[in-house]
């Protein structure tokens, strides 16, 4: 696979153009835009032997892209050119031709390019598209080119980086009684605690709502322990876990949960996340 894909254009079509080249990049191909003037003064020093250049022309006759071809040559990359005119001479110069379809210009005196950028447009996703199968390209690796914004939060952000652990984790032993219980909800300020054994194991979860329910009942009182209050099947999640799937779990629930522990492969405690905590990440 090559290296990276460059590609020249004219000057009134430069931001399309862009467009393709960082839909490549993108999605797993190195891209640069490169305009042929630049080009034209050093800046062909980017191109190498093992890349790919795409000419982009409709008529094919254009001189600035002309000029570059002796120089594509020289350095030894592959020209592969999308032009409507297969007699152009930047056709009968290129490795590989992608004919694009003769259209009418949707501009009124016909000169603006409008319908033959769409078409290029067109093809260049499509061929982005095809090096995503290709390449195998997974959502894991989309990710990776994408870590700001809600798309790449969603698909690269770890339960692990949301959740409360260490010193802010809400925990407990099973025989704390209902005053330290309060006082390490409250503290940790998390709405629940986490009750676990001397090894660190999770047995339950006791959030407010629980203590809250047992109140409306009439059976808290004081002397009540951790092991009486906690719900010891709570909805947990594995470290490691996708925060945004995490969150989706917690709220498609019939009863929508809003905390949950996180725990390890030996179910081992090491936090607790919120359904707040979640989307204020802007997820």
């Amino acid at each position: 696979m090559q290296r990276k894909i460059n590609r020249y254009w004219r000057r009134q079509i430069r931001r399309r153009r862009k467009k393709i080249s960082s839909t490549l990049s993108s999605t797993g191909t190195p891209s640069v835009f490169l305009h042929p003037a630049d080009a034209a003064h050093g800046d062909a020093g980017i191109i190498s032997c093992e890349d790919i250049i795409i000419a982009i022309g409709k008529s094919g006759e254009s001189e600035e892209l002309l000029n570059l071809i002796p120089t594509i040559k020289n350095i030894g990359a592959k020209l592969v050119s999308m032009t409507a005119n297969v007699d152009s001479k930047l056709a009968k110069e290129s490795d590989v031709v992608l004919i694009t379809p003769v259209l009418k210009e949707a501009c009124p005196l016909e000169l603006a390019p409008t319908s033959s950028t769409t078409i290029a447009l067109i093809l260049g996703d499509a061929i982005a598209m095809c090096l995503m199968e290709l390449k195998n390209f997974k959502r894991e690796n989309f990710a990776l080119y994408h870590p700001a914004g809600r798309l790449g939060k969603r698909l690269s952000l770890k339960i692990d980086d949301v959740m409360r652990k260490d010193k802010d984790l809400a925990k407990v032993l099973p025989d704390t009684k209902l005053e330290n219980i309060l006082t390490e909800i409250t503290v940790k300020r998390q709405g629940a605690t986490g009750v676990i054994d001397l090894n660190g194991t999770l047995l339950g979860i006791i959030t407010d709502f629980d203590i809250r329910k047992k109140l409306k009942e009439g059976k808290l009182d004081s002397s009540i322990s951790a092991e009486q209050l906690m719900n010891p099947s709570p909805t947990m999640f594995l470290s490691g876990s996708n925060a945004y799937d995490v969150l989706k779990q917690m709220e498609s629930r019939p009863n929508p949960i809003s905390v949950a522990p996180i725990v390890d492969n030996s179910k081992r405690l090491i936090g607790i996340v919120s359904i707040h905590d979640l989307l204020q990440k802007g997820l």
